[in-house]
């Protein structure tokens, strides 16, 4: 082989080598992209279903106008403050350092 080809070779290669390495990383750094993009799925699934069933989501508004909102509002607020407090005395049970301070 001529000196011109076995240079190109060897650029071929380590091009092979480097283009391996990055792909590797891009693996490596969209492994953090994975929670929010399960996420955005079972969001996009719900969307589906609620095109597929319009009926559900009428007879849901439907419900909500009928009773009373004020209702349904105080007790998501019950909800969502029991589930922060769940949230705060599961991180300090588990948490491996005994002087960790929940917010």
């Amino acid at each position: 082989m001529n000196p011109r080809g076995i240079v190109l070779a060897r650029r071929r290669e380590a091009l092979l080598r480097r283009s391996t390495l990055l792909r590797r990383r891009m693996r490596h750094d969209a492994m953090a992209l994975q929670p929010a993009l399960v996420w955005m799925d079972r969001v996009h699934d719900g969307v589906m279903w609620l095109r597929n069933n319009p009926l559900v989501a009428l007879a849901g508004g439907l419900g909500l106008a009928v009773s009373r909102p004020q209702r349904w509002l105080g007790l998501g607020m019950r909800a969502w403050s029991m589930w922060q407090t769940f949230k705060r005395v599961r991180a300090a049970t588990t948490s491996s350092n005994p002087r960790r301070r929940v917010r």
